[in-house]
């Protein structure tokens, strides 16, 4: 099975949760539509993700039932989201996102790893966990290939 990447929308987005961008005026924008947790405590972390080339094949996804999932670029030229509503390869859409635009992805959503495309790569990741054992689940699913439009 294959799918081709596509440019991330808020629309196209918005079944796995919601997308983050810079305002285009002055004042605050709110993103809370996508986060959620069960009683666990924040957790801010930085992880830096070399780059991978594509095509990309995954078996395998994961979730977090108790918590959503925020990543906010700092560092970063294109990037992968991918992101599925149930643990199956045919429920499986992947995003392409530039270096200004972040995503939450809502609690209980299956998703892959954090992935770079065009270079090295560094994120602030939010989310509330205690580490414990089910803070995180793995799906392995049908080997799934994602292609990757070149940058434009």
């Amino acid at each position: 099975m294959k799918i081709v990447a596509e440019p991330i929308t808020t629309e196209g987005f918005k079944p796995f949760g919601q997308v983050i961008t810079a305002p285009n005026t002055y004042g605050r924008q709110t993103f809370t539509d996508s986060l959620a947790h069960a009683d666990r405590p924040p957790v801010l972390s930085t992880t830096h993700t070399p780059a991978r080339p594509a095509p990309f094949i995954i078996d395998r996804l994961e979730r977090h039932p108790h918590s959503s999932q925020t990543f906010l670029p700092l560092d970063v030229g294109r990037w992968l989201i991918v992101a599925a509503t149930a643990a199956d390869s045919s429920q499986v859409r992947a995003f392409i996102a530039d270096g200004m635009t972040g995503v939450t992805i809502g609690r209980g959503i299956w998703h892959g790893s954090l992935t770079a495309l065009d270079r090295d790569a560094s994120f602030a990741v939010m989310m509330w966990k205690n580490d414990a054992p089910d803070d995180d689940e793995w799906a392995t699913i049908t080997p799934l290939t994602i292609e990757v439009p070149p940058a434009t």
